[in-house]
């Protein structure tokens, strides 16, 4: 059963209706996505299963080369969702098994959360600037444990962060009357009954900024270089493509049609490149 929280920021990425956008499912994590966070995600072995994203304490200007900050003309559109949900059931019954019984039963609960939200999205301006910084040379020791792992890695570049801290409520009550007649012998019956009430009340207060969805893009390593995945196609793709790994030292030339066997659809130039070591 999902829990308050995923509930909520479930139903408010089907309100927005964006189909990349990803509910973040805990409060830990909606504390630790940002925008330029880096995503580990294995690769599924199966197509009925899928295995969860994982957010790391890194992101991509860590595993960049040091240099002059990056103009980030961000987007960014603010909204409010508000979600209320009353429902109401009743139950009656009655069976007779040498005693008659009779039950009854009502149930009600209430969940509310008001949530004042931004939708902050990365112009391709952005990318465009980050990609002429390079990988460190030598490799920073993170991606080649993700390398040795065989591990996707992915990019957060858009969320949508509160500019509230609002209080997810949850309450709900159950009451129970219970009737029963027992024939002691033919001229003493007895009788009884018996009432129960429960209700029981949860809130969730939410921190201010916290990230309740975003988008992620793949991430393509080639020797120092990298390039963005733009096109989602779950798991047909590498960030560390096979063909790629061990490259010389010395000047290699790539050609589109190379990088095309294993990133179709990723940013980049036109024509053949020619990577250098610095």
């Amino acid at each position: 059963m999902p829990s308050m929280f995923e509930r909520t920021t479930k139903k408010l990425v089907k309100e927005i209706g964006d189909g990349e956008l990803r509910p973040v499912k805990c409060l830990e994590r909606a504390t630790k996505i940002r925008r330029f966070s880096l995503i580990r995600r294995k690769k599924a072995r199966s197509l009925f299963w899928q295995l969860p994203d994982e957010p790391l304490d890194v992101s991509l200007m860590h595993i960049l080369e040091p240099g002059s900050s990056v103009p980030d003309a961000a987007v960014e559109v603010s909204a409010v969702f508000s979600d209320t949900v009353v429902t109401k059931q009743q139950a009656a019954g009655s069976v007779n098994v040498g005693a008659e019984v009779g039950f009854s039963g009502e149930t009600a609960s209430c969940r509310g959360s008001s949530l004042e939200y931004q939708i902050v999205s990365t112009p391709h301006e952005t990318w465009d600037k980050l990609q002429k910084r390079k990988l460190p040379d030598p490799e920073p020791y993170f991606l080649k444990q993700c390398r040795e792992a065989e591990v996707n890695l992915y990019v957060v570049t858009d969320t949508v962060e509160l500019l509230n801290s609002p209080v997810l409520q949850d309450l709900s009550s159950k009451k129970i009357l219970g009737k029963f007649s027992l024939p002691l012998d033919i001229l003493v019956k007895g009788k009884g009954q018996a009432e129960g009430l429960k209700v029981r009340e949860k809130k969730l207060t939410v921190p201010k900024g916290s990230v309740v969805a975003y988008k992620r893009k793949q991430l393509i390593f080639y020797r120092r270089g990298w390039v963005i995945h733009h096109i989602a196609d779950e798991d047909k793709q590498e960030t560390f493509p096979a063909g790629l790994r061990g490259m010389a030292a010395d000047e290699q030339v790539i050609s589109v049609g190379e990088l095309g066997r294993f990133s179709a659809g990723i940013s980049g130039p036109a024509e053949p490149l020619t990577l250098f070591d610095p």
